[in-house]
């Protein structure tokens, strides 16, 4: 708190300084506003000083005239020297820091000042992006409100974008300043500009120098002139000259009983929307002299309290002759700390409910984890093979649809688990007998039969938002899963018992079974036969057996010996995750690997970009999720031709994807709202990225609409939730939601057609008019192409039992994979871009006209598909089909366990890059680790946090999308039972007799009463 407000007299002195000053004929009225001093002014103004203009009384001054010395007094001002590790800013990409060589006197002359001034110096910025300018501050720390005139001259015009501040400071929110830029392009953007808090500057909130000329002001902004910035209390002002330019509230600049120091800085970090800049070459920024006048926040040498002193006795602030600086204790010098209002009592109970919550969670989970782990083990041990559900005894007391077809009498109930399962066993073989196992190996899923919601899941393994495999996690019989953005299926597949004589014997039905049962080469059976048939199948007697029902005449199972070769389906979806999320990682941090443009750090930044980069970070990765996911969706329909398939996918899949990203989606807005992403603005600044940026929405409402844009954008648009999403990656979801409607009716409408030439004509059709109107349906044909191709034609057996056109394909479609890859490797080196040409030939929608004829022509943007990432996709999917080196490789442990994580990798991986590390990234600028340690740490902390949060958030998010789409599934699928009363399976009368005993009446009262409702 100031000193004077302890001080009776100084207390009265504010309220009645200027009637004293007018009964004592003291010059301070309206006709003497500009006079130089009071008549009784002591030499050493120790009585304080005066604004006449504001009436405004002040205790301390600090007044240095560079004009006349040639030193900067240490016991004023301190020449500061530093370098920024980072700068806060989304398009600054420079460090600000300062040199004492650049605080150097010149000897001139101008109309209003000689002989010769002080300059502070910006160098031009070095490969390191490191700006050097200049810095004085004031020794004291101490201030606290007063009037700050300078007498400067602005950095000159077209010598690259600086900034000439003068600024009182406490830290980034506490803070008011005036700023002088002279931007690259002097003539038209140079300006006057004020702002408080290190708020982003408004052009309202300044004064471009063109009219600063103009006849209002009658200013030379390019010559010396004196800049004010009067600081009170109540409100700060800004001047140029006598002409006042802005006035805001103390309060916005939080710096209300705020001491500080008072900072004058000539600057650059390249800022293009404040500064521009930074120069290429030395600019210079010049001090006539300084006039500060203020108050102190401690004990001042000044005597105002002193009884000596009168309003008669203050200096003005208007005299031009005063060359004092008043002295000060060492206490001034001390940088202000707040004292804490926190109650640390509070702050422990905070910190200790917090730490129990957090070891009851865990607890919790590390229960959970456990109790699983135990059953696995316990189901291994056993012989038991897991994921193998047996069948529910029904809980209606109505028998379904699918009992009453077993002929069993409706009077019969089931009471036990054991008895439907032998009354299964015995439907399925009813000459088999009930107490010994049976003498035929049944292959899976020969026949198909209806099932009851009691007795079938209605989704099944393979509707996991990660999974197009479940098979690689689990040692029982192998049930299918989609591509991560692939939705339930209906349970295409035969049981094991229960399969109807007449499918049996089916010609399908035959041709399955001699698929299975017969040995043969790998391309035998297709990928989706795979998928649907499970033939991965353990010798051991199923789930619903006689063996079953007796566990003690069961016989030990044998376990597979090696897993099926589905599943490098599943480390073909890990790798392209892992790849994507790399890429954004390297966007993020080390942008010159995958930009061209941008400069390096290191050289071999630079060789990256020109070898590797174009084969493993590569934006085309993507489309591989779209073909894949088209094979899982419409797989199911091209084999049976149920359209039951076709009605599940459409229903079940937008609530399937969207269910989990919606919550994710929230997840993410209340951490940014916390303030996650709060060093991600410092990042450009330090990698030099121009990609990451984000931002909070403006209110919840602008969330709900950016969240239902997925729902109905039309590609290739791009979501606005793209701008307030970490990393943007939600802009496929629309793309796979609109396109699903579209490569569902093209499957029904393509398996009607039964000639082969007519079939692959429309496929050839379909796909020119989809890369005509750049269309990514194009992309999701193609994978209905490939599925077609395995599933209906047997591609893969045809072309394996022919070496001679195998491998001659084989080696066709890997030069395919590399030249796709390489177009970006072309243009690096030689500056032909395919892509860009590729998409001249398009149309523009609004001319008509090809896009290279117009001003839209240029490389296609990322929501845009191009053709060699087409390509790329379909070759991929055919090396990976035929290969069984490719397929060795995908199916490794390391792929299939991040398999079913694939979905939460898409999700989250932005958030904790752009949060976690952003965060350890400035972190270790800070510390001053070189840039190369810095990056490897980074990634270390961001893997290691990514792959710790999967096993947690995964089966949340399966449990948000698997349960809820259930539950659609069953209201839009499921006849609802009929209404029965509430007393079922009771009559009301029998209700009614239960309720009120005619006996006991008849007997207590002679008679029986009457039932309620005769009453």
């Amino acid at each position: 708190m100031h000193w004077l407000e302890r001080l009776p007299f100084a207390t009265l002195l504010l309220s009645s300084i200027i009637l004293q000053s007018l009964a004592q004929n003291a010059t301070v009225d309206e006709s003497s506003a500009n006079a130089t001093a009071p008549s009784n002014a002591t030499a050493g103004c120790l009585c304080g000083y005066l604004d006449p203009i504001t009436a405004a009384v002040y205790t301390d001054s600090v007044i240095v005239y560079f004009n006349e010395s040639t030193t900067v007094p240490k016991d004023v001002f301190t020449i500061d020297t530093f370098k920024h590790s980072s700068e806060k800013g989304w398009f600054i990409y420079y460090l600000e820091g300062a040199v004492a060589e650049n605080v150097w006197f010149e000897e001139g002359s101008v109309w209003n000042l000689d002989p010769g001034w002080l300059n502070l110096n910006v160098s031009a910025y070095t490969p390191d992006h490191l700006v050097n300018g200049a810095q004085l501050q004031t020794v004291r720390q101490d201030i606290q409100y007063g009037t700050f005139r300078v007498f400067m001259r602005s950095p000159l015009p077209y010598a690259g974008g600086s900034a000439l501040t003068m600024r009182v400071q406490y830290n980034d929110t506490s803070s008011a300043e005036l700023d002088l830029l002279n931007m690259d392009d002097s003539t038209d953007d140079a300006c006057m500009q004020t702002s408080v808090s290190n708020q982003d500057p408004v052009t309202s909130w300044g004064l471009n120098y063109t009219v600063l000329e103009e006849s209002q002001y009658n200013v030379g902004p390019w010559d010396f002139w004196e800049w004010r910035m009067d600081w009170s209390e109540q409100q700060i002002d800004w001047y140029v000259g006598v002409n006042k330019t802005r006035t805001v509230p103390t309060s916005n600049a939080s710096l209300t009983d705020v001491p500080t120091a008072f900072y004058l800085k000539h600057w650059s970090n390249g800022d293009p929307s404040f500064m521009q800049g930074p120069p290429t070459n030395a600019s210079a920024a010049s001090i006539g002299w300084v006039r500060l006048f203020f108050n102190s926040s401690g004990e001042s040498t000044s005597q105002i309290n002193a009884s000596s002193c009168d309003a008669s006795q203050l200096c003005s602030t208007e005299d031009t002759t005063l060359r004092l600086s008043t002295a000060y204790k060492t206490e001034s010098t001390v940088r202000w700390t707040p004292g804490s209002t926190r109650s640390h009592r509070a702050k422990t109970v905070g910190i200790a409910l917090i730490a129990a919550s957090l070891a009851f969670s865990a607890a919790l989970l590390m229960h959970a984890l456990l109790r699983k782990w135990s059953g696995k083990r316990a189901a291994q041990r056993s012989g038991g093979l897991v994921g193998t559900p047996r069948p529910k005894m029904p809980t209606s007391p109505w028998p379904s649809q699918d009992m009453l077809s077993k002929s069993r009498d409706t009077s019969g109930a089931w009471t036990s688990q054991a008895d439907v399962e032998m009354h299964d066993l015995k439907t399925a073989h009813p000459g088999a007998s009930s107490t010994t196992l049976l003498g035929v190996a049944e292959p899976a899923y020969l026949g198909r039969r209806d099932r009851s919601l009691s007795q079938r899941p209605l989704l099944n393994n393979y509707d996991s938002t990660a999974a197009s495999s479940q098979t690689a996690f689990t040692s029982g019989p192998m049930t299918p899963g989609p591509n991560p953005f692939d939705t339930p299926g209906v349970d295409n597949r035969n049981s094991y018992f229960g399969a109807s004589k007449d499918m049996a014997s089916s010609p399908l039905a035959s041709r399955q079974q001699g698929d299975l049962m017969i040995p043969g080469t790998p391309a035998e059976a297709s990928t989706t036969d795979l998928l649907l048939k499970g033939i991965a199948l353990p010798p051991g007697e199923p789930e619903g057996s006689a063996a079953a029902a007796n566990p003690g005449a069961r016989p030990t199972p044998v376990l597979p010996n090696a897993r099926t070769r589905v599943d490098y389906l599943a480390g073909l979806v890990a790798v392209c995750s892992l790849l994507v999320s790399c890429t954004h990682f390297i966007l993020t941090f080390v942008p010159s690997v995958i930009e061209e443009y941008l400069p390096q750090h290191y050289e071999s930044e630079f060789w990256a970009r020109r070898t590797i980069e174009p084969f493993l970070f590569n934006e085309i990765w993507v489309g591989l999720f779209f073909t894949t996911s088209t094979r899982f969706l419409t797989s199911g329909y091209i084999r049976t031709g149920n359209l039951k398939i076709v009605a599940e996918k459409v229903v079940c899949r937008c609530p399937r994807l969207m269910i989990p990203i919606t919550a994710v989606i929230i997840f993410q807005y209340f951490l940014m709202d916390l303030g996650a992403v709060k060093y991600l603005e410092y990042i450009p600044s330090i990698s030099w990225s121009t990609w990451p940026s984000t931002e909070l929405y403006t209110n919840f409402g602008f969330f709900i609409d950016e969240t239902l844009q997925l729902f109905y954008l039309i590609p290739n648009a791009a979501p606005e939730i793209t701008w307030n999403y970490c990393t943007g990656v939600l802009w496929t979801i629309p793309v796979q939601l609109q396109f699903s409607w579209v490569v569902l009716l093209g499957a029904v409408v393509i398996r009607e057609i039964k000639t082969p030439w007519k079939r692959f004509g429309l496929y050839t059709f379909i796909i020119i008019n989809n890369w005509y109107a750049m269309s990514w349906g194009y992309y999701f044909y193609g994978g209905l192409l490939m599925a077609d191709l395995d599933i209906t034609y047997k591609y893969r057996k045809w072309i394996q039992a022919r070496w001679w056109f195998h491998y001659p394909m084989l080696c066709f479609a890997i030069a395919m994979v590399f030249v796709s890859l390489g177009n970006d490797l072309l243009s690096v080196w030689t500056g032909y871009t395919f892509s860009t040409q590729e998409r001249g030939i398009h149309p523009e929608v609004e001319s008509g006209l090809n896009l290279g004829a117009t001003s839209s022509a240029g490389y296609p943007v990322y929501t845009e598909p191009k053709l060699n990432g087409f390509i790329f996709a379909v070759a991929s999917q055919y090396v990976v089909e035929l290969s069984t080196w490719v397929q060795a490789v995908l199916s490794t442990k390391v792929f299939l366990l991040l398999f079913p994580h694939v979905f939460t990798i898409y999700l989250i991986h932005g958030l904790i890059f752009w949060s976690i590390g952003s965060l350890v990234c400035v972190f270790f600028a800070h510390v001053g680790l070189a840039y190369w340690l810095n990056m490897l740490l980074t990634a270390l902390c961001c893997y290691t946090t990514l792959f710790a949060c999967l096993p947690i958030v995964t089966p949340v998010m399966e449990m948000l999308g698997k349960e809820i789409t259930k539950g659609i599934w069953v209201s839009a699928s499921e006849e609802p039972p009929p209404w029965r009363p509430s007393s079922y399976p009771f009559s009301v009368q029998d209700v009614r007799d239960m309720v009120y005993r005619k006996d006991d009446e008849d007997v207590g009262k002679g008679k029986a009463r009457a039932p309620m409702g005769e009453r």
